[in-house]
């Protein structure tokens, strides 16, 4: 039955609340987490750099040495103007896209055909390969300009108007002579080019000049055709004809005039000749006979007046006078008709010379019409032979120009770096190389080793357990390098006089646990760890033989039944029964005696390894035997068995006040870690801090413990 005491037992906190708090712990970069990550993996980093390096080695000495030459040329903005005529093609206006355009030419298979025309690059022993005799000639040189593209480099030379150009081959005078016949190709290539185009403006030019020589004698022609015609047709010109027109017009204007004159004068007559007769008419009328008869008449009358009353009416003188008045009436009323037939006259005249001209008017206006449509047409015609004419001009100019053109062209580009032939290989850069292998072979390891760290998730630190336990840290265990020589280092340990950093950190942590405690110190004391050989037992051992030195009686109780470490560690020829064998009712309390070791460690463990350790356990005789050794010792050291996988740690838990989890460092995962404790939280077990045990000084724990020289 598990007996405990109010004043040191400890309540743990529920696991949700230590959760919650895990969960609510905020990580923080540890550059001396990082930093021990890599003294911890030192070996795995270099040995990855170390096989990179080899196998960089390895593949260099392989390789090839290959050669690269460079030339330069440069895009030339200078004009020559040796003439003012205008070229056919327009020299280079520079820019950036230029630049890039005359890369890619550079770049193109034409211009790299070229080069291995001229230089017959399909026959070059560098240039060979397996079997080429059975190929065509064609497909030799297409694959000979794929292996010159492959090594060639074309690029602008910073923010200049200069291109390089890089060739690398694995002869130093092939990778000159390349370099140099590009740029030199390329060169040649502007010039042929211009002078390729200048021929075929010229071709074409003189191909459109017998074309327009043609079209400007057919134009001059039709418009001589058109004027002979015109003025076959209508006679004059239209000048003179519109000049005549405006004469008929003014004549027109006249003849109206003279006509509505005669016409209102007529009228008049007319009028006044019904009204009042001849006589008042010869009043309005005038003509120089007219005139004459009436002054005749005036003094005919005047001397018939004077004679009247002297001579009488009958008188021989006075009837000459009345007939001669008589006969001057006549005369006048004659004459008088004879001005009034006149003025109809006149007047008829004057309205057939009108109609006469308005005739002529319009036949003059029909031709004006048909004068104005011929010259109309014959502008059309003179402005077609115009603009053809001017257009043969400046294409015989042209011609003139480009037929000048065609001796001198100038390039856009000219050689400033001539390749010479490479005295050491490009590459490969066997230094460089080695060094970047290196550089890369200690990254991967470097990056593996935070991999493998972070797969892993072990605990390396006190802060870390801290905060996955939510438990104090009780002690840090430093490792001892006899751990992995001999089983019994351990018991030396234990026996020295001297005070070893392992007994000073084991008095630590005795000292934590029983001395500065202010709740008390626990009676019964469970040592256990998530897995098997996190140093547990020598934990327990350490322990129980610390207390005795300060005068606290204790005994350490194995209870691993499964596979106990004490039995190996320690020779107990001195205890007298097995717990193993108790526990089965094999023998009874009084004949299980301890084994008391000289440096004074009190034991009992047992002395043979069961399968049913979980049966023995759950036995009442566990409970007695653990009540003994209470009333018998100030403190029972219990190792127990490891909490997970199997059950018997927490079976023994039921008999004890307190647990100690053991956690080995840089070992141990964290989520087995966290599981143990869950475990033990679950089964209400009182876990009163942890351990990290087995600190090396390549781990992070060790910062905190390894400050002190104890030689």
């Amino acid at each position: 039955m598990k007996q405990t005491t109010p004043e040191f037992s400890i309540r743990p906190p529920l696991a949700e609340e230590a959760d919650a708090r895990r969960r609510a712990s905020v990580e923080t970069v540890d550059l001396g987490f990082a930093v021990d990550v890599l003294r911890r993996r030192k070996w795995q980093i270099l040995a990855s750099g170390a096989i990179v390096v080899a196998a960089m080695f390895g593949a260099l000495q392989r390789m090839e040495p290959t050669y690269s030459a460079y030339t330069q040329v440069i895009l030339d903005t200078r004009q020559e103007r040796v003439t003012d005529v205008k070229q056919v093609i327009s020299d280079l206006d520079v820019s950036n896209s230029v630049i890039a355009g005359e890369i890619v030419s550079l770049k193109s298979n034409l211009l790299i055909g070229k080069v291995v025309d001229k230089l017959n690059l399909t026959a070059h022993p560098a240039f060979a390969l397996e079997g080429d005799d059975a190929l065509p000639e064609e497909e030799k040189r297409r694959i000979t300009i794929l292996r010159i593209s492959s090594g060639l480099t074309v690029t602008q030379v910073g923010i200049s108007y200069a291109i390089g150009i890089a060739y690398e081959a694995g002869d130093p005078k092939l990778a000159a002579l390349v370099a140099n016949t590009l740029a030199e190709e390329y060169i040649a290539d502007q010039v042929e080019s211009k002078r390729n185009i200048t021929l075929r403006a010229t071709a074409w030019l003189q191909k459109r000049l017998g074309e327009l020589s043609t079209a400007v004698e057919e134009a001059d022609q039709a418009i001589i055709d058109l004027r002979a015609r015109t003025s076959e047709e209508n006679g004059s010109n239209q000048e003179t004809t519109e000049r005549f027109l405006v004469d008929l017009n003014q004549r027109l204007v006249a003849t109206a005039s003279e006509r509505s004159d005669a016409r209102v004068r007529y009228e008049i007559v007319t009028k006044r000749l019904e009204k009042a007769g001849l006589t008042s008419v010869a009043h309005v009328v005038s003509s120089s006979l007219l005139e004459t008869l009436q002054r005749e008449r005036i003094d005919v009358a005047r001397e018939q007046a004077v004679n009247a009353d002297r001579l009488g009416r009958r008188h021989p003188e006075m009837i000459r006078l009345n007939a001669r008045i008589q006969d001057l009436d006549r005369r006048t009323e004659a004459e008088v008709r004879r001005i009034i037939e006149n003025m109809k006259s006149d007047v008829d005249v004057a309205t057939q010379r009108e109609l006469a001209l308005q005739n002529q008017i319009k036949e003059i206006e029909q031709r004006l019409v048909k004068l104005s449509a011929a010259a109309v047409k014959l502008n059309q015609l003179e402005r077609q032979a115009s603009a053809t004419r001017m257009v043969y001009e400046n294409f015989l100019s042209r011609l003139t120009e480009t037929n000048a053109q065609s001796d001198f062209q100038r390039p856009d580009a000219r050689v400033v770096t001539v390749a010479t032939a490479p005295d050491q290989p490009t590459a490969p850069r066997k230094k460089l190389m080695l060094a970047v292998a290196g550089v890369f072979g200690l990254s991967f390891g470097t990056a593996l080793a935070f991999l493998l760290e972070a797969l892993t998730r072990r605990i390396h630190a006190s802060e870390e357990l801290r905060r996955i336990t939510s438990s104090p840290v009780m002690g840090l265990i430093p490792y001892e390098q006899r751990r992995r020589r001999k089983l019994d280092w351990l018991a030396h340990e234990l026996a020295r006089t001297d005070r070893s950093p392992y007994m000073e950190a084991v008095s630590a942590l005795r000292a934590q646990i029983f001395d500065v405690r202010s709740v008390g110190r626990p009676k019964v004391l469970m040592v256990t760890s998530a897995l098997q050989g996190e140093g547990k037992s020598s934990t327990c051992a350490g322990l129980a033989a610390a207390l005795p030195r300060v005068s606290t009686s204790a005994i350490l109780l194995d209870l691993d039944l499964r596979r106990s470490i004490t039995r190996k560690v320690f020779d107990l020829t001195s205890q007298k029964g097995c717990v193993a064998d108790y526990l089965a009712g094999k023998i009874d309390l009084a004949q299980l005696q301890p084994a008391e070791m000289p440096w004074g460690l009190t034991v009992l463990a047992p002395l043979r390894s069961v399968t049913n350790s979980a049966d023995l356990l759950s036995s009442q005789r566990l409970g007695e035997l653990i009540d003994r050794l209470r009333l018998r010792y100030d403190v029972v050291m219990i190792d127990a068995p490891p909490v997970l996988d199997i059950a018997d740690a927490l079976v023994v838990s039921r008999h004890t006040d307190s647990t100690l989890l053991v956690v080995r460092s840089g070992k141990t995962p964290r989520v087995l870690v966290a599981d143990a404790y869950e475990r033990l939280q679950a089964a209400e077990v009182p876990v009163i801090g942890t351990v990290l045990t087995q600190v090396r000084k390549g781990h992070t724990a060790a910062r905190e413990m390894y400050r002190y020289d104890y030689a």
